[in-house]
């Protein structure tokens, strides 16, 4: 800021942009919250910060995920944020009011699109019941716009080509593919990461979900001839407890599905289980909805998780201190909290949270060094493993998030690796090969979920 005269060149793109009736700059920083922690701050510091001088002037729109966000010096009473998440648009009025609003918006975006694009009415594409239809749609997709476009694909794939209309089966085996396809697979690849850090922490949080999970199929299987437990998808959890979850939801395996108070007036966190991940488990997805009282089904006591994640944290959470190692019990983190995280053992030691897989240890400790490999490079083999065809670089950015120029970066190491045959054309086209296959997706093993059944054995998949 200081050598280039900032000043100077901002006061003189505001000459040029007021000379054609431009009075802001908006700049559109996207994905803000996939940066690595480093590489928020500086941005936020060495950026964001030194331009809000020209408030006036330039305006900054950045999509954020709750909790994820690094303000630095930014004065938050100065921010005006918009909340995209379900609760946070329509949950103002209570969850039945929300719930209505959140179908009614899948349902309009499915019709203007179908319209739009395919110039018919889409009565021409769905089944008569077309009210339930349009719920079902909401709890598969969350009202996520992508997730709604995947779930579309998967139903013209396997009804809709065949002469079929769209209808209840279809939409479940749709969200049942993208389950498989798209959200369990973080576990097959995660397992391949270069930092053994890294990997233990995302099965720690396998490990979490296999309880969450297992509880859900165990409140289904208490009594079913108990109304109130034929529904087990949703659970509540302190609100304390969100950071805990950010990274399942960040992976659509659990969404925030609202917030509201719980029998003992206690203000807690209701969330969903992947509705995709319900049908492959049996899971019964929802609530009653017949009676005024179905309205707090979901902070029903039988739905208290609180104990779960406190158990998590105790068996798979230290604290460890990035300067001298010193590890202590996760129980002190609200004391450590209090003095920013300082270790009480060594002067300048910053102590952090650390998640550890007792029960993936020995897996991830197996994995042989010459297969890990850096996110990026997973996400495409995991692409192109799905697709069972050749795409081009662009495709595969739009699945990542990132620029098509990256991914031909990045295939190009894969294609020197023998993992990736790139085919040479007006753009180059990219195919995985059997050895990647082999390596990486032979044994789904790790993307499913090891739950206790009924009778005390071990299951992968549901009965």
């Amino acid at each position: 800021m200081r050598v280039v005269g900032v000043n100077d060149v901002i006061s003189e793109l505001r000459n040029i942009l007021s000379a054609i009736d431009v009075r802001h700059l908006y700049i559109f920083l996207d994905d803000f919250s996939e940066l690595p922690e480093e590489a928020m701050r500086l941005l936020v510091d060495s950026l964001i910060s030194p331009l809000t001088r020209w408030s006036e002037f330039i305006k900054f729109k950045i999509a954020a995920y709750p909790g994820r966000v690094y303000l630095g010096s930014l004065d938050k009473t100065k921010i005006e944020e918009f909340h995209l998440d379900i609760y946070g648009l329509y949950g103002s009025s209570g969850v039945v009011q929300m719930e209505d609003k959140a179908i009614e918006f899948v349902r309009r975006v499915v019709e203007k699109r179908i319209a739009h694009f395919c110039k018919a009415d889409h009565g021409v594409y769905f089944s008569q019941r077309q009210n339930e239809l349009w719920r079902l749609l909401f709890y598969a997709s969350m009202a996520n716009p992508r997730i709604l476009g995947h779930l579309m694909l998967y139903a013209y794939e396997s009804h809709l080509i065949y002469g079929d209309k769209i209808g209840v089966q279809a939409i479940q085996e749709a969200a049942h593919r993208y389950y498989e396809e798209k959200v369990s697979t973080f576990f097959t690849t995660s397992q391949y990461r270069m930092s053994f850090h890294e990997r233990s922490s995302i099965f720690s949080l396998k490990e979490l979900l296999e309880d969450i999970v297992g509880k859900a199929r165990s409140i289904r299987q208490l009594d079913r001839k108990m109304r109130s437990r034929s529904y087990s998808s949703h659970f509540y959890v302190a609100n304390k407890f969100d950071d805990l979850l950010s990274s399942l939801e960040l992976e659509f395996f659990i969404t925030k599905y609202f917030e509201q108070s719980d029998r003992s007036g206690s203000r807690v966190s209701v969330y969903a289980l992947n509705y995709g991940l319900c049908t492959k488990y049996q899971i019964n997805f929802g609530r009653p909805t017949e009676r005024r009282e179905d309205r707090l089904y979901f902070v029903d006591r039988l739905f208290d998780y609180n104990a779960i994640l406190r158990a998590y944290m105790a068996a798979n959470q230290e604290i460890v201190c990035k300067d001298c190692g010193e590890k202590y019990e996760i129980s002190s983190l609200e004391h450590f909290k209090t003095f920013r995280m300082r270790c009480p053992k060594c002067p300048t030691g910053v102590c952090e949270v650390v998640n550890l897989s007792k029960k993936y240890g020995d897996m991830l400790e197996a994995i042989s060094p010459e297969l890990l490999l850096p996110k990026t490079e997973l996400g495409i083999l995991q692409i192109l493993h799905n697709g069972d065809r050749q795409m081009v670089a662009s495709e595969i950015a739009s699945e990542l998030d990132c620029s098509g120029q990256l991914v031909g970066r990045r295939a190009k190491n894969l294609s020197e690796r023998a993992l990736v045959k790139r085919a040479r054309g007006t753009v180059y086209r990219y195919e995985i090969t059997p050895k990647a296959n082999a390596a990486y997706f032979d044994d789904s093993s790790a993307a499913e979920l090891r739950l206790v059944d009924s009778d005390g054995g071990i299951t992968g998949t549901a009965h």
